[in-house]
């Protein structure tokens, strides 16, 4: 059997990032979800957010989770400015490691937004002391797809190591990502399972949830940068997604937090140019 990391994206999909917004209740149950299956999880924060909760993420540091980054405001990178990006992560990453004590190595771009048109990131989160990011959606299902990516974890020329986004290979042009978002909670659980017992032993399995899957109780609001659609289908999914969450934790082995799983991987480093 696998084992799978529960990793969580922290931010707030108002973009208020109020210190008693809903996002701050449901981080809090997912933390006692945590506490219940007995996992530690990995929680990429939004800057905005550690900046005006800052005793939620000493709590989660102190709950034994990994802090990790998830950009300032939640915006694709494919939308930032490298100067803005630099300063940004620069002055977050400091300030989430005063809060915690700790080292932040972990990034994870927003809407798994690393792809070829914002490759210049990756040199930037290793000058910053980044180890790695997980980042990278390998399909063509996405907006911000990077098809050709590795399914399996590898190293950028820099020597950060990426953790792609899981995903059922059925045919060699069409990958499905299946553990977490509305992958997750759109599937038929049986498929869900059958692709975790068919992934291959050297793949890093991951699944991950937002603070806003598990408010099943807020009224419907159109999120910011989101097709009506997939707004729509998000807020409903919230009925069950909970309940998918846990069905696969219960199912696989709890893996640690993905900061512990940086070792014991035979890694391709990948060329920028040629590979991607």
């Amino acid at each position: 059997m696998s084992q799978i990391t529960f990793t969580i994206d922290l931010e707030d999909p108002t973009a208020r990032y109020a210190p008693d917004g809903r996002h701050i209740a449901m981080t809090r149950r997912i933390l006692d979800l945590c506490d219940e299956m007995r996992c530690r999880a990995t929680f990429f924060v939004v800057g905005k957010l550690a900046q005006s909760a800052p005793k939620l993420i000493q709590d989660i540091a102190a709950r034994g989770h990994e802090i990790a980054y998830h950009s300032h405001a939640h915006v694709p990178l494919t939308q930032e400015n490298p100067a803005r990006f630099r300063e940004q992560t620069h002055a977050d990453k400091h300030g989430l490691e005063q809060l915690i004590g700790k080292p932040v190595v972990g990034y994870r771009a927003p809407m798994f937004s690393l792809t070829p048109r914002s490759l210049w990131t990756v040199a930037i989160l290793a000058e910053l002391g980044f180890r790695y990011s997980s980042s990278v959606m390998p399909t063509r299902l996405s907006r911000f797809g990077f098809p050709n990516a590795p399914t399996v974890p590898f190293e950028w020329p820099n020597g950060m190591i990426e953790f792609p986004l899981p995903v059922a290979t059925l045919h060699k042009n069409l990958r499905v990502p299946y553990l977490g978002g509305i992958y997750l909670y759109a599937l038929p659980g049986v498929l869900t399972h059958r692709w975790l017992r068919q992934a291959k032993p050297e793949e890093v399995l991951w699944t991950y949830t937002h603070p806003y899957d598990f408010d099943s109780a807020e009224p419907y609001k159109p999120m910011p940068n989101t097709a009506r659609g997939i707004s729509m289908a998000l807020w409903l999914a919230r009925q069950v997604a909970e309940q998918k969450i846990r069905d696969v934790l219960k199912e696989q082995l709890t893996a640690p937090p993905l900061n512990e799983r940086l070792t014991g991987h035979q890694l391709t480093r990948i060329d920028l140019g040629k590979s991607l």
